[in-house]
């Protein structure tokens, strides 16, 4: 199968037909030993032969990936090779099984390669196809939820396509849904914080059970306990709701309860049910309950039962405070969020409880 090597077969136009044609010939199952030597010759005859039929031929793999290329094919099946021709393009296998002449490459001398335009065509538009199909559903989330989560003990920081940054705390878990009018996080479990790019026409949501907190550029964290949560605003507002209606806030400082839906920066809200408490602070104080992303919780007269229970969410050795007149002892201090032995070092030294180490368990008793 001698091709020709004249200028007019080396157009651009040209040397595409004859790619899509080796293409072809290769992939129809009659290859020979000659064919092969053929093909070679043709292959290394020029560099823009062999770069058009690499992109012919990575173009096809790409776009056997899409279920309208699977005609015949079961549903989730990718078309084996030998597959492609079949009856969707002129000069495809099957014609050229009821005309066999047709299956060998033609050139200008007598062999007429201008009927594998359509499939150049064809497989050029496919592979067009793919690549939009590809972006389209990596850029819209539309085909797809993102889950990002982290384990006991570990702190994890991740980009979203949007231009956000999340912030996952210990055993964390969230589902990432960006579509085009909503982007959506479903709080699962743990705790997040928020850095939110400004986008006005996709408010960024984040969901636990039938509260949502809503901000269109902030900065912001949400921690779940059960269906409860306690929302930390640094920066900008949000708007805090359930899915149903907007929760009634009542003041910490004693005021009478009305409704409302913003929280500015330095507010640091809690819901029980279907009430709220806000505690209209400063942006440092607000910071303070975020020492967290720094590996540190910082304790300021707080309860022993409250530092406790933070401590054991870094961990999955459990302190347990077998004697509940320890409970109300006050702490304060930084402390890594790793370091629970430095922890019950201090407790043991500074205050004489009697610390009990088991395998899976730390057991604190008054001595």
């Amino acid at each position: 199968m001698n091709l020709s090597t004249d200028s007019s077969s080396n157009t651009a136009e040209a040397v595409e037909d004859m790619a899509a044609a080796w293409f072809w010939k290769k992939d129809s199952g009659h290859w020979t030993e000659q064919d092969q030597a053929e093909f070679e010759v043709w292959l290394n005859g020029s560099t823009a032969h062999r770069i058009a039929y690499l992109r012919l031929r990575a173009g096809w793999k790409g776009a056997a990936r899409l279920q309208a290329l699977g005609a015949g094919i079961p549903r989730g099946a990718v078309p084996p090779p030998g597959r492609w021709g079949n009856d969707l393009f002129p000069g495809g296998k099957n014609a050229a099984k009821q005309n066999p002449a047709s299956a060998l490459p033609q050139d200008s001398e007598g062999r007429d390669a201008s009927k594998f335009k359509p499939l150049r065509w064809a497989v050029a538009i496919m592979a067009i196809l793919a690549v939009a199909v590809t972006f389209y559903a990596h850029n819209t989330h539309l085909l797809w939820a993102n889950q990002y989560s982290t384990a006991v003990g570990e702190l994890d920081t991740i980009s979203l396509a949007d231009g956000s940054r999340v912030t996952l705390n210990t055993d964390t878990r969230i589902d990432v849904d960006l579509s085009n009018k909503e982007r959506r996080i479903d709080l699962r479990r743990g705790e997040a914080f928020f850095v939110v790019a400004k986008d006005a026409t996709r408010p960024f949501v984040v969901y636990v059970d039938d509260k949502r907190v809503t901000a269109v550029g902030t900065q912001f964290s949400v921690r779940r306990d059960a269906d409860d949560i306690q929302v930390v605003v640094t920066e900008g507002h949000v708007q805090l709701e359930q899915a149903s209606a907007v929760i009634t806030l009542s003041k910490l400082a004693g005021r009478p309860g009305r409704p409302a839906t913003a929280l500015a920066a330095g507010a640091i809200a809690r819901t029980a049910k279907s009430d709220v408490l806000v505690q209209g602070g400063s942006a440092p104080e607000a910071e303070q309950l975020l020492s967290w992303r720094n590996g540190y919780l910082v304790f300021e007269a707080t309860p022993l039962a409250d530092a406790v229970a933070e401590f054991n969410r870094y961990s999955a050795r459990k302190i347990v405070i077998d004697d509940p007149s320890l409970s109300a002892l006050r702490i304060s201090g930084n402390f890594r969020s790793s370091n629970a032995d430095g922890f019950l070092w201090l407790l043991k030294s500074g205050f004489h409880v009697k610390i009990e180490e088991g395998d899976d368990r730390v057991h604190l008793n008054t001595r």
